[in-house]
């Protein structure tokens, strides 16, 4: 099922299904990826409890083994709608019997989409309703559509908010895991990446330790969409290697694919969030046009 919001002339479609954002106009222009699975079925899939991939796509949890797919499996669950207030939106997933054989804690994720006429914010809320401290890694998926009608993917780059030096580790492409002593400069002391599809030939662009809480997604005429996050410790940026797929996807994590010289187990992830028994954590993200 799918929900709309509209503000003036603003709206955005989520679907309960994953509580993924279907579309987003703002300022009467679309600026989600359509979904054509020809290339990427997805537009905005929810990353929990799980970033990444992990080892053998298992991990360890208190001694015990459990398998718990890539990017968790929040996206591929069935939300309920529990909250219809004006222009916004609450989703909400529950633990059930299935999401215990992956991730033996019980929670509450919590979606709430607000929106304006020039933007969209989703605050995201992690609630442990277990007795023991729960570890956890959350991000955000959401596809831009790029390039614009008129120009090319070449003709895009990122704009930080701040200037970075980044040094980005690199995925093995047999394993799947960062590699242990690998990595790529993206950034020395500059706020501006020129995109280009090569540069996704290993995957996943992983900006890790980063002090902007905002980037642009911009084209040479400084035309795009804007993200501002809070809580969000690093970003990933994707477009699917070789396909000259019509989208990038721009994403605030806490949490990474497995690095091929970690532990294995779940709490010494990089970037693992933890959760107080009864406590809840909050993270939210801004999309505006620009």
């Amino acid at each position: 099922m799918e929900k709309k919001i509209t503000a003036g002339d603003s709206s955005a479609v989520i679907s309960t299904f994953g509580a993924e954002l279907k579309s987003l106009i703002l300022n009467g222009r679309e600026l989600m990826w359509s979904g054509d699975p020809k290339y990427w079925k997805k537009t905005s899939p929810v990353l929990f409890p799980a970033v990444g991939g992990l080892r053998d796509g298992c991990t360890l949890i208190d001694g015990d083994k459990y398998a718990l797919p890539k990017h968790g499996f929040a996206r591929d669950n069935e939300f309920e709608c529990t909250s219809e207030i004006g222009s916004s939106l609450i989703f909400t997933l529950s633990d059930n019997t299935e999401t215990l054989k992956m991730f033996p804690f019980r929670f509450n994720l919590s979606l709430c989409y607000t929106l304006t006429e020039n933007s969209l914010e989703i605050v995201y809320q992690v609630e442990n309703k277990s007795d023991v401290l729960m570890p956890f890694c959350i991000g955000a998926h959401p596809a831009f559509a790029c390039p614009a009608e008129g120009w090319s993917f070449d003709d895009y780059r990122l704009v930080f908010q701040e200037k970075e030096t980044v040094c980005s580790p690199v995925l093995d492409a047999r394993t799947r895991l960062f590699k242990k002593e690998v990595g790529v400069w993206r950034l020395k002391n500059s706020s501006e990446y020129p995109l280009s599809y090569p540069l996704f030939d290993n995957d996943v662009l992983y900006f890790r330790g980063i002090a902007s809480k905002s980037v642009a997604l911009l084209n040479n005429a400084d035309s795009g969409v804007r993200l501002t996050w809070e809580g969000f410790s690093s970003l990933g940026v994707w477009t699917p290697a070789g396909m000259n797929a019509p989208f990038v996807c721009i994403e605030p994590w806490c949490g990474c694919d497995d690095f091929e010289d970690g532990s294995g187990d779940f709490r010494d992830k990089p970037e693992v969030q933890t959760c107080l028994p009864g406590g809840s954590k909050y993270y939210v993200l801004t999309i505006e046009s620009v």
